[in-house]
């Protein structure tokens, strides 16, 4: 290769290198140009994502990292590009430098003009918790620890998957819930803890969309089912436990259709509810219901002084405010909402409200009514029919605190027609029996401790029912210092009246009250009343008369003009002449609950439309005249426990029929009722009655209604415990039957009693004259029906059942559950062999011996 060649070969390797040096020396101006276009539209960038994440920072979204660090790096090139300006440098060299370096840097802008494009700059914050809000210190208290650790324990078991915290409006299950999301946070239960409101109108959507923000999850999609599939999908990660809160649930809410995992594999997650309807709980299939009732007293009055603030300290302020946090009931919203409007009030100021809350207007107190009333006017409200709304109003007649008597909203409701399409009053027992559970449920109403067949209502439930029912014509006073009737305006205005007092020194004769239905006197037993002649010449409409403690030599005369009457019901009245009764043909239900009456009117035998009649406890009463029990053609339930009516023997029965003349004998002096008579009655569904002897029973009559309920007590108090069977105001018994000193032979000559033994569900015997072989003796083909069984005081019972007999004892009991024998002094076995299990409940009965 020759010299030339070699020059031109190497020199291929310099030519590119020179002339990009050279064009850095050319191409200053066009560099530097180009330079100041890229900054100026970096610096309209870095303006426009500046302007987006302020508005997304005043919106509480999160700026994406990507988006941080591009604003870091692009304000770091333009603060590069003015320290450069500040030195101004130029000469040959410099100008070869400054546009070596603008090419360069021009080329790192258009990486940072075409990175910028960000059609986001920020997201949704993540999840804080639910419980990371504050919490009121009412969470301190014994009673709510004890619920949230309770609570807590459920929610860490396997095997559930969904819990319910119920309660009535303002009782604190929002509060609760989260305290318990901040603790399950805490102790890192859950991964995530999300919270939503779910409220009356359920909205899927927008209950949907709640949950998925607080999960950081997007959901755009318009289709329900997609965006359900898409939440379920997040919530059924394995990566992450979740505990969804639904607050306010007031109607079952179909979890799939929002998109939350339940039941089977879906244990990682997890929920919780509130609800102030159990029922609603119970359609979901929760597992645990936790139902959080009002403060104990001494948490309710921290909860006030807290409140209130040290100006209840003072001497004269003390003793009002105690009676004012005693009127809150121990309800939360009520304590807080009270105490804090009277906070640093007058004396006066406190009096009036003390006053206020006692007579049940609370509009007058700041804070109160929209509050505490307007919550649980929603739950009544909510209430999907008018005959719970009537029922649950009737429970605002009685005082404050009182155990309201179940069976009294039966006979009001009957008299006044609440009830829809029902017939008998067997049928409105159930309806409303159905109705309070449900009003349970809904925590308008609570158990009482007296038994199953009472109910109590709330203070502060009872002053916003009391508050309802005056704009629907109620007038309710029950002051134990009222000494008269309210303003004659406000009386004649009414549909029902209820006046609950210790005593009235002064009544109206005469009121004009075209819209009453309803009225309820009640005093104190040691200070019965007299009424007027006239008082209810005003009130021809009236359908339900309900009077307590009074006494009626004979009744006002302008009873005669309740002609509409359905219901009339004395408690513990004293009665000397209730002849008028037999005006009121339409009188449906009448009762004579405790009260001393010695002899019914023949007057009675009128009341051919009666259904209800009863008597338990008039223990004065003797005498029941001939042929007016069975002159009662519709009577359909009949009630006369510890009441001692001298019933005509069926021996004389049979001499009464053989004679001739009967209009002559029934007025014979003394003349008697049998219970033969009641035997006769077609429509006759419910008998509780307490008869002297088994002698009065007859012997060859059955019932004509054959699947009539009963409970049929032969004895005296001291002999048989009446107290011990089913309650004598449960009106939903169980078939039982009492027998006491008499003698078996008596027993087996009775076809009556030995088909009341096939259908009793509880006998009790006691002192039998003659028994050895319970089941030998009394029902050879063994008692089909039998629960409960005792035996006790006999020196003659040797067997239940006789050992040696070829009777299967399956057959003799196949259902039964308790067996209780006493002071069986020659007793030889109950069974010879292991007792045997109930077919029905699968085990031996219970087996008892005193």
């Amino acid at each position: 290769m020759d010299v030339v060649s070699v020059i031109v070969t190497i020199g291929g390797y310099f030519v590119d290198p020179i002339k990009k040096h050279c064009g850095y020396l050319f191409q200053y101006n066009s560099n530097i140009k180009n330079l100041e276009d890229r900054i100026g539209n970096l610096r309209a960038m870095i303006d426009g994502v500046q302007l987006k994440i302020d508005a997304a920072k005043r919106n509480g979204q999160v700026i994406l990292p990507v988006v941080e660090r591009w604003v870091e790096k692009a304000r770091n090139i333009l603060d590069e590009d003015a320290e450069a300006n500040k030195k101004g440098l130029d000469g040959w060299r410099p100008r070869y430098s400054l546009s070596r370096k603008a090419k360069k840097k021009t080329l790192e802008i258009d990486v940072l003009l075409n990175d910028g494009q960000f059609s986001e700059v920020s997201s949704p914050p993540p999840s804080l918790g639910v419980g990371s809000s504050s919490i009121e210190g009412i969470m301190d208290f014994e009673s709510r620890t004890k619920m949230r650790r309770e609570v807590l324990e459920a929610l860490r078991a396997d095997e559930v998957n969904m819990i319910a915290i119920c309660g009535m409006g303002g009782i604190g299950k929002t509060t609760m819930a989260k305290e318990v999301a901040k603790r399950a946070k805490d102790d890192k239960l859950f991964d995530e803890v999300v919270m939503v409101v779910v409220s009356q109108n359920q909205d899927l959507r927008k209950i949907q969309v709640q949950i998925a923000e607080m999960l950081g999850l997007q959901l755009v999609e318009e289709n329900p089912l997609v965006r359900a599939e898409r939440l379920n999908n997040r919530l059924s990660m394995d990566s992450k436990s979740v505990l969804v809160i639904l607050d306010d649930v007031w109607d079952a809410l179909d979890l799939e259709a929002v998109g939350i995992p339940c039941g089977g594999e879906h244990n990682r997650c997890k929920i919780l509810l509130t609800s102030r309807s159990e029922e609603a709980c119970t359609q979901m299939k929760t597992q645990k219901i936790f139902p959080i009732k009002v403060l104990f007293e001494e948490e309710a009055w921290n909860l006030f002084r807290r409140m209130a603030g040290n100006c209840i300290d003072t001497p004269n302020l003390h003793p009002i405010a105690k009676e004012v946090a005693e009127e809150c009931g121990g309800l939360p919203v009520a304590i807080v909402t009270v105490g804090r409007a009277l906070e640093n009030k007058s004396e006066f100021e406190w009096s009036a409200a003390l006053q206020q809350l006692k007579n049940a207007i609370p509009k007058n107190i700041p804070g109160l009514d929209s509050k505490v009333y307007s919550s649980i006017e929603l739950s009544y409200g909510y209430l999907k029919s008018d005959e719970a709304k009537s029922c649950f109003l009737l429970c605002c007649l009685f005082p404050e605190d009182y155990d309201i008597l179940i069976e009294l909203l039966v006979r009001y409701g009957v008299g006044q027609r609440l009830f829809a399409k029902i017939d008998t009053v067997a049928e409105a027992r159930n309806r409303v029996h159905a109705i309070v559970k449900n009003l349970k449920r809904s925590f308008l109403l609570l158990d009482s401790e007296v038994g199953e067949q009472f109910v109590k209502m709330h203070d502060v439930v009872r002053d916003v029912a009391i508050s309802i029912a005056e704009n629907q014509g109620f007038l309710v006073r029950c002051n134990e210092n009222m000494e008269e009737w309210p303003e004659k305006d406000s009386c004649e205005r009414s549909t029902a009246i209820s006046l609950v007092t210790v005593e009235l020194k002064r009544h109206p004769d005469g009121l004009e009250c075209p819209k009453l239905e309803l009225l309820q006197l009640a005093f104190e037993i040691d200070t019965l009343q007299t009424l007027p002649p006239n008082l209810f010449k005003g009130m021809k409409g009236l359908k339900v008369l309900s009077l307590f403690g009074m006494s009626f030599p004979s009744l006002p005369q302008s009873i005669n003009v309740l002609q509409n009457l359905r219901t009339l019901q004395f408690v513990n009245c004293e009665i000397t002449d209730a002849s008028a009764i037999g005006e009121l043909r339409k009188l449906e239900i009448l009762s004579f609950l405790g009260s001393k009456i010695k002899e019914l009117p023949g007057e009675m035998r009128n009341l051919s439309y009666l259904k209800f009649l009863e008597f338990t406890e008039c223990n004065d009463l003797e005498r029941i005249p001939p042929n007016l029990l069975s002159s009662l053609s519709h009577l359909e339930e009949f009630y006369m426990v510890r009441a001692y009516v001298k019933w005509k023997p069926m021996e004389e029965e049979e001499e009464y029929q053989e004679e001739e003349n009967k209009e002559e004998e029934e007025k014979k002096k003394g003349a008697n009722a049998s219970l033969t008579e009641i035997m006769s009655l077609s429509y006759l569904v419910a008998l509780k009655i307490q008869i002297p002897n088994i002698k009065v029973l007859p012997k060859d009559l059955a019932f004509k209604n054959e699947t009539i309920k009963f409970q049929i007590f032969s004895g005296d108090n001291e002999v048989i415990d009446v107290d011990n069977f089913e309650d004598y105001y449960h009106h939903l018994f169980k078939n039982s039957l009492g027998l006491a000193s008499c003698d078996v032979s008596d027993i087996a000559k009775s076809q009556m009693l030995l088909q009341l033994f096939k259908k009793s569900e509880i006998l009790k015997l006691k002192e039998i004259k003659g028994l050895k072989n319970i089941v030998y003796e009394l029902d050879k083909e063994g008692f089909q029906c039998l629960k409960v069984l005792e035996v006790g005081d006999s020196n003659d019972v040797e067997y239940v059942m006789d050992a040696t007999s070829d009777q299967n004892p399956h057959v003799a009991f196949p259902i039964l559950e308790s067996l209780k024998v006493f002071q069986l002094n020659n007793l030889k076995e109950i069974y010879h062999s292991q007792f045997p299990k109930s077919e029905r409940f699968g085990s031996t009965p219970k087996v008892r011996n005193r």
